[in-house]
């Protein structure tokens, strides 16, 4: 795929959206970043930017906050997602994978519609669950490894633990900041990082950066209650993309 001057601009645009939502609400990025730039750059380049792109900006964040760092409600499902992930690997050489995709839509819509509509637990503050943490970092490793797609998990976990919206960006910056890091490692030893990858990666950075100061703009303007509406309509976007694509194919 030829990679030209109109599809970086685009590129750049993306990348802008894309950490803009990431900065606002906590999560999102790869969600909106990956399938769309796929569809200009292809799926090589537009992941290996976004590996770069979510801890970048989890440690940008995470650093300027005036608030208690959750490093160890980040840093411990992190850790797990990364031993469970080669699990979700096999996973998928083993199974369908739209089968996966089609099962796991089904499951995250049903988590969200549990979470956000049937309860009100969420509203109260609850202490560190190492099983729910363990759980959830578990469950984020299987999915990042079959499907590429975990935060799902972690959110309905953080939004759990509730203490408010600062505290859930904060888990999740924290969360993408130590899972990212070991997979930039493992791409930069894959080699993917050469050629038109490095142009695409290029310009997501001044993008990136110019979503990190419009989304801190639009921060204080999300109320907590905000944060988990915006959070299960990303859920239920996760969910249909997953079921639509597969659907697509099975059907």
């Amino acid at each position: 795929m030829v990679i030209d001057t109109p599809e970086l601009i685009a590129v750049v645009v993306l990348a802008f959206i894309a950490t803009t939502i990431q900065t606002s609400v906590g999560f999102g990025t790869a969600l909106f970043f990956v399938p769309m730039a796929t569809l200009l750059v292809g799926a090589e380049p537009a992941v290996a930017a976004m590996l770069i792109v979510i801890p970048g900006t989890g440690a940008i964040l995470l650093t300027s906050s005036s608030e208690r760092l959750p490093w160890r409600e980040g840093a411990w499902p992190a850790l797990i997602s990364l031993a469970s992930m080669p699990l979700g690997v096999l996973l998928l050489t083993r199974s369908d994978e739209n089968v996966l995709r089609l099962m796991v839509g089904f499951g995250v819509l049903l988590a969200v519609l549990l979470s956000y509509i049937g309860g009100r637990s969420a509203d109260v503050a609850h202490p560190a669950s190492w099983p729910r943490m363990a759980l959830a970092g578990l469950v984020a490793g299987l999915m990042r490894g079959a499907l590429g797609m975990g935060g799902p998990a972690l959110v309905l976990y953080y939004h759990w633990l509730g203490a408010g919206a600062t505290q859930f960006r904060n888990r999740m910056y924290a969360y993408g900041l130590v899972a990212g890091i070991p997979s930039v490692a493992i791409a930069v030893v894959g080699g993917i990082y050469a050629g038109d990858t490095m142009k695409v990666v290029g310009v997501s950075i001044p993008g990136a950066l110019l979503g990190i100061l419009v989304g801190r703009q639009l921060r204080p303007h999300i109320s907590d209650t905000g944060i988990r509406r915006l959070s299960a309509l990303l859920l239920m976007a996760t969910s249909a993309i997953a079921m639509v694509t597969a659907g697509s194919v099975l059907f």
